[in-house]
């Protein structure tokens, strides 16, 4: 027979006869396949690009497409190096029995591309049956309109095929080097083959030490700035290679300590168990450090997820305290009247009521700012110390506030809507102020000392013709102004309304097509619209939680699974020997659960204490997005860790089973 024909049969029967391991992959890989071209159809669809409130979704859904290669291609790499040590036995016999180097070769590829083909085939049908359901599932979190076509893309059928073939011969090339360059001899012993002791940890103990310390220290010291995001990357690639080096020599370490302790180490459990470790911890350090690492990135996916989705409501009144708010240029507009008398009209004919309506005049100016000094901003080189303040009249302050404070002339009120002044006296363009009192609280600015941007800076001053003049001379003796509006006289107008949030809807739009059009008009907002535009970013960081959540717990199973398998392979050899001369099945049970806690338990238990230091850090990426809560995020990161450990001890069970059944399979 041909072996063009005998062959490809042969591939197909080495896939058919190791299903225990090549069934997963493939799955695995199918699903990937799926999320992959889900996400590729969706980015690629034009109604993101165009509906309001979905630009901040559209923004995270590619960032989560790049992520998501980044994440498939290690792991299907990592994945597929248990499936070419589990096949090296047999292409071993396969050589000594006179199949040449290129045959083999090309064995090696009609199997990869049978898996690939079935793989592509179980991905791309899953994806085109579900996709729509899918992209009506990310609509609705998001609060965006679901009548929508919606189309899948011949591009993401290419680019989905060109991806997936890529890995597909980084594995084939990868393997073949494997084969190629060893002999039969090697390759029949290869699953057998144990690893050397290592000789020396103290190098790696080091280094473990030194990058996850530096890992923990920036996760603890960072600021919610503009490198919030860079070092959060940078935290995480300094725990993981920290994680392996403390796995790879403390691991050894622990079991080297346990060999010492006589009274422990000569039991009958206990001398199998780490004697059979201790020489294979080195190899084992990379699959723990996976489980570990996809464990805590569950951990954390999670609580993003959760707290975000809890804390929705309390991130949309942090920008939006009142419902609406109206800005205008005061000096443009003769009638403030004429406004209200609009909003209250529009109002009554859309069955809305306003409540809380407040009104004042303030300037904003652009400073110099050096600590509790403000001065005119010349030039651009004064940028880095510029600081916009907002300039409000005592009267308007006392009408707003329902308070009756007095101030002289030579004194203010401050109010800052992050951390506290807390200067006694301030410098306006070289006059000096004292400080009477720091306002803790604003009836339209909300307060919070962890915010991350600049904030926003209130002086309060004793009367409008003192504003006036001083913006004046902010503006005038300015040769460098960044803000457009510096020195303007602005008007706002803010209230909360009661009705249905349709009628509210049709009253803003009718009140926003008659004034924002006028000379006078600078901007608005209003908590409808803000909602929509968090709900949707909040619903696309759902969609991609609950996607991602799946892909690391996916690639955590997948793991412990390939990995109980291995030893499994490799240690019934051993337990066959042992059972022959005495031992039990109690002590066979009871060796396995004593090693597969001591290896499973510690990933989990590492995993927890790095979302436990990596919490401060996490806690920062959520102020970016407004979620100030931190009672709900602590209480949050507790439930999250508490059901995962379950999941994780129910996953260790499932596993502990499969390597039994492995070791005690009749031969």
């Amino acid at each position: 027979m041909s072996k063009t024909i005998i062959l490809p049969k042969m591939a197909a029967t080495g896939i058919r006869k190791n299903g225990i391991v090549y069934l997963p992959y493939i799955l695995t890989t199918a699903f990937s396949i799926s999320v992959f071209f889900i996400f590729s159809c969706i980015i690629k669809n034009d109604f993101l690009e165009n509906v309001p409130h979905a630009a901040y979704m559209w923004m995270l859904l590619k960032i989560g497409n790049g992520l998501l290669g980044i994440i498939l291609v290690p792991f299907l790499f990592y994945t597929n190096s248990f499936l070419i040590k589990r096949r090296k036995n047999e292409i071993g016999l396969y050589s000594i029995l006179g199949l040449e180097k290129k045959h083999i070769a090309f064995m090696m590829f009609m199997e990869t591309l049978f898996i690939y083909i079935i793989a592509m085939v179980i991905g791309l049908i899953t994806a085109v049956v579900f996709a729509k359901l899918v992209f009506l599932i990310l609509l609705n979190a998001s609060g965006l309109p679901v009548d929508v076509e919606f189309t899948m893309p011949l591009s993401s059928f290419i680019t989905t095929l060109i991806f997936f073939g890529g890995i597909s011969l980084l594995n084939l090339g990868t393997n073949l080097y494997q084969v190629t360059k060893a002999n039969p001899s090697d390759l029949l012993r290869e699953p057998k083959k144990g690893e050397r002791q290592p000789k020396s940890l103290f190098i790696s103990t080091v280094l473990g030490i030194l990058f996850l310390g530096g890992g923990y220290w920036i996760a603890f010291v960072s600021k919610v700035d503009g490198m919030i995001f860079l070092n959060f990357f940078l935290a995480v690639f300094m725990v993981v290679v920290g994680t392996y080096f403390l796995f790879t020599s403390g691991s050894i370490a622990l079991l080297r300590t346990l060999r010492k302790n006589k009274n422990y180490y000569y039991k009958k459990a206990n001398y199998i168990t780490i004697s059979g470790m201790i020489y294979r911890m080195k190899k084992s350090a990379a699959s723990l450090v996976n489980i570990c690492i996809f464990s805590t990135m569950v951990i954390i996916t999670l609580l993003c997820t959760v707290s975000l989705t809890l804390g929705e409501k309390a991130a949309i009144r942090f920008i939006c305290p009142l419902d609406a708010e109206y800005v205008f240029d005061s000096s443009k507009m003769q009638d403030t009247s004429a406004f209200e008398t609009d909003m209250q009209r529009l109002a009554s004919q859309n069955n809305v009521q306003i409540k809380d309506k407040i009104n004042y005049n303030y300037f904003l100016i652009d400073t110099c700012n050096n600590q509790n000094i403000f001065s005119i901003l010349k030039s651009s080189s004064d940028m880095e110390k510029e600081r916009l303040v907002r300039l409000i009249s005592l009267s308007d302050f006392n009408r707003i506030e329902g308070q009756n404070k007095k101030l002289e002339q030579d004194e203010i009120l401050v109010y800052s809507n992050t951390e506290d002044f807390k200067y006694s006296s301030v410098t306006l363009n070289e006059k000096v102020y004292k400080v009477k009192e720091e306002i803790s609280s604003f009836h339209f600015d909300t307060k919070e000392v962890n915010n991350y941007s600049r904030g926003r800076l209130y002086f309060i001053i004793n009367d409008y013709s003192n504003v006036d003049k001083m913006a004046k001379q902010f503006n005038d003796g300015s040769d460098y102004l960044d803000y457009e509006g510096s020195g303007t006289p602005y008007y706002s107008v803010r209230f909360n309304m009661e009705g249905e949030i349709s009628n509210k809807e049709a009253f803003l739009n009718a009140l926003d097509k008659k004034w924002t059009e006028t000379p006078e008009f600078i901007s608005n907002k209003n908590v409808i619209d803000w909602g929509y535009d968090v709900k949707s970013m909040d619903g696309g960081l759902l969609f991609l939680g609950v996607f991602f959540g799946l892909i690391f717990t996916i690639c955590l199973l997948l793991i412990m699974y390939y990995k109980q398998i291995s030893e499994g392979l490799e240690d019934k050899h051993n337990f066959d020997v042992m059972q022959q001369v005495g031992l039990s099945d109690e002590d066979v049970k009871a060796t396995i659960h004593r090693q597969i806690m001591l290896v499973f338990g510690l990933p989990l238990a590492v995993a927890i204490i790095h979302t436990m230091m990596g919490l401060r850090m996490t806690t920062k990426l959520l102020y970016a997005l407004n979620l100030y809560n931190n009672k709900l995020i602590a209480l949050s990161c507790l439930g999250i860790i508490a059901v995962f450990a379950v999941f994780y001890v129910l996953s260790y069970f499932l596993t502990a089973n499969t390597y039994y059944r492995i070791v005690k399979r009749k031969s």
